[in-house]
């Protein structure tokens, strides 16, 4: 009835970024597929997780550019869509007030963020499927755990910050 079974994580279960809540994410299918890909891999193809980690940002930015019509192109990279949407919503660290209680720690955290953005992209590069890999990706099962944790939370973070500006008026999303 009951045996022992070793754990893979030391934090119990992924965490979830739910998709569904967000009102103007109006269509996140592929998201939901960026999740699944993720959760399928990170024991069995961990190198694939990673890449679906820095794909499922990538998609989340373009989204949001979608409805807020900022034009991008297809080459645009994953540091100048953030650095877009960055702009957008004022998430930028010069957008908060130095007077601010917490400013400088606020500055230092949303130049995490962006650089959170970046390591992702670099991660996929080095550990991921990204450009054509010609050795065996030497991942292992927590990395694509970290890519997740650290995926979750630059997604709620940009989801909470946009669908706060638009709640406030300073963001008009197209429908």
């Amino acid at each position: 009835m009951y045996r022992a079974r070793r754990r893979t994580s030391f934090h119990g279960g992924l965490p979830e970024l739910k998709l569904d809540t967000r009102p103007l994410l109006t269509d996140p299918v592929v998201l939901h597929e960026h999740l699944g890909r993720i959760r399928d891999g990170i024991e069995r193809d961990p190198a694939a997780a990673i890449a679906s980690c820095k794909e499922l940002v990538e998609s989340l930015l373009k989204m949001i550019l979608d409805k807020s019509t900022v034009e991008y192109t297809k080459n645009d990279n994953i540091p100048k869509l953030y650095t877009q949407v960055a702009a957008l919503p004022a998430l930028k660290a010069e957008s908060v007030p130095a007077s601010a209680k917490g400013s400088e720690a606020s500055h230092k955290v949303l130049g995490t963020l962006a650089q959170t953005v970046n390591s992702l992209a670099e991660l996929r590069n080095q550990l991921g499927l990204g450009h054509g890999r010609t050795t065996p990706s030497p991942a292992l099962a927590r990395h694509p755990r970290l890519a997740l944790n650290a995926t979750v939370t630059v997604a709620e973070f940009l989801l909470d910050t946009w669908h706060e500006r638009v709640d406030k008026g300073l963001l008009t999303p197209t429908p």
